[in-house]
């Protein structure tokens, strides 16, 4: 029993190493669309354009890709930094997209609605490894965020919220 127990403490801390306190520079941001890579279109569906729309329909102004799921616990502790970017962005010009990894539409619904996420939103309703999107964007955790530039160009790939903050203040405050 002491042998498990320590053997999950151990495998926590290193999970967190891995993900947390270093400045956003870890193994799950590495591999991500380098900066000035066009960004792979795709079409998104929603409740208000049922024939979807493209990505690429976007372009003439900056859009924040969030790779997310309602049901992983990193993406629930990021919620509030990514509502309070929106709130701070889009009236700015910022157009957020998030695109889910949810399999079940209730539940994805729900966690949208419960916390406010008033952006635009996709979802396959499909494994995360069976998505398209996630392989051309080459997600390997979530949250995952990409800042796309007016002419749909990687303009800034990261898995730390605060480090999409500092880019984004970048970009709409010092113009």
């Amino acid at each position: 029993m002491k042998v498990r127990f320590f053997a999950f403490i151990a495998f926590v801390a290193c999970l967190s190493a891995c993900t947390f306190g270093d400045g956003g520079e870890n193994y799950y941001g590495k591999g991500l669309l380098e900066k000035g890579t066009m960004a792979p279109d795709f079409v998104i569906y929603t409740d208000d354009k049922p024939d979807g729309f493209t990505l690429s329909s976007l372009r003439g102004g900056y859009v924040l890709l969030e790779f997310w799921a309602s049901w992983c616990s990193d993406c629930q502790a990021a919620t509030p930094e990514l509502v309070s970017l929106y709130n701070e962005y889009a009236p700015k010009g910022l157009t957020v997209v998030g695109v889910s990894f949810d399999e079940d539409a209730d539940d994805w619904r729900a966690y949208i609605s419960e916390h406010g996420m008033d952006w635009i939103h996709y979802c396959e309703l499909k494994p995360w490894s069976e998505s398209t999107i996630s392989a051309a964007y080459n997600v390997k955790w979530i949250p995952t965020l990409y800042l796309i530039d007016p002419d749909g160009k990687v303009d800034f790939a990261t898995v730390t919220v605060s480090e999409m903050d500092k880019v984004l203040s970048e970009r709409f405050n010092h113009k």
